[in-house]
């Protein structure tokens, strides 16, 4: 109600009143989530279009989890009488997801309906996240090693004969096979295999010619490994077949 006085004469003044009701104010318009951290979040909003032609005194504050369904979301007060159109609610719980609403109040009382929250606030469980330690591949390269070495053998002129050894090694090291110190070529009456790391110098039909020292040499970018023995090629005579 508003009151004006207009004077007439020394004696005689007017007054004219004109009234205005008040009323219940509308919601807050424009509810917001502007943050979220730890167990906090920070809710803003604009004061309702209709204050109730008086003065807005407060604001209540509530929250609920999120539902499937509206229907079926408990609300919560959290704050009572807030001034300011913006607050920040706390104690929130790890892993939940929160709507929140607000009404307007004047000396009338609270809104009718209330402004509800245009988004949500997520309660993330970061504490609770398994951070494994960044894989670190494990260095698996290598230098040659024989784990298997040679070993000197004594054979029959004209009976094929074979050794072997066993080696590792990352990268795949290259073998070298060597008879005195030379290296065996392509000579079809050897036959040299590498299955998996175990190596066999196969020797067709031996000779006496084939005694010697053998030696097996491998060599990566990272080092090199060699192995050798001693290969003794005995005759038998007619006599010792005969024994036999």
């Amino acid at each position: 109600m508003m009151v004006k006085s207009v004077a007439v004469s020394s004696s005689t003044a007017i007054f004219f009143f004109h009234s205005f009701p008040i009323d219940k104010p509308g919601p807050p318009m424009a509810v917001t989530v502007t943050d979220v951290w730890g167990f906090n979040a920070a809710l803003e909003w604009k004061p309702p279009k209709d204050n109730g032609n008086t003065e807005i005194i407060g604001y209540t504050v509530q929250k609920a989890d999120k539902k499937p369904r509206a229907y079926q979301r408990e609300w919560f007060t959290v704050l009572e009488h807030n001034r300011r159109p913006s607050c920040t609610v706390s104690d929130l719980v790890m892993g939940n997801e929160y709507f929140f609403r607000i009404f307007s109040e004047n000396i009338c009382g609270m809104s009718e309906e209330a402004g509800l929250s245009k988004n949500t606030a997520v309660i993330s469980k970061t504490g609770l996240q398994y951070k494994p330690q960044p894989y670190k591949e494990k260095d698996m390269n290598s230098s040659p090693k024989f784990i298997t070495p040679l070993v000197d053998r004594s054979v029959v002129a004209g009976y094929s004969a074979a050794i072997s050894c066993a080696v590792r090694g990352c990268p795949k090291p290259k073998i070298i096979w060597m008879k005195n110190k030379m290296i065996i070529g392509e000579d079809p009456k050897f036959l040299m295999q590498n299955n998996q790391g175990v190596l066999t110098l196969n020797i067709r039909k031996p000779s006496l010619f084939d005694c010697g020292k053998y030696t097996c040499k491998a060599i990566n970018d990272l080092g090199e490994d060699e192995v050798e023995c001693k290969l003794e090629v005995r005759v038998v005579t007619e006599k010792e077949e005969a024994k036999k």
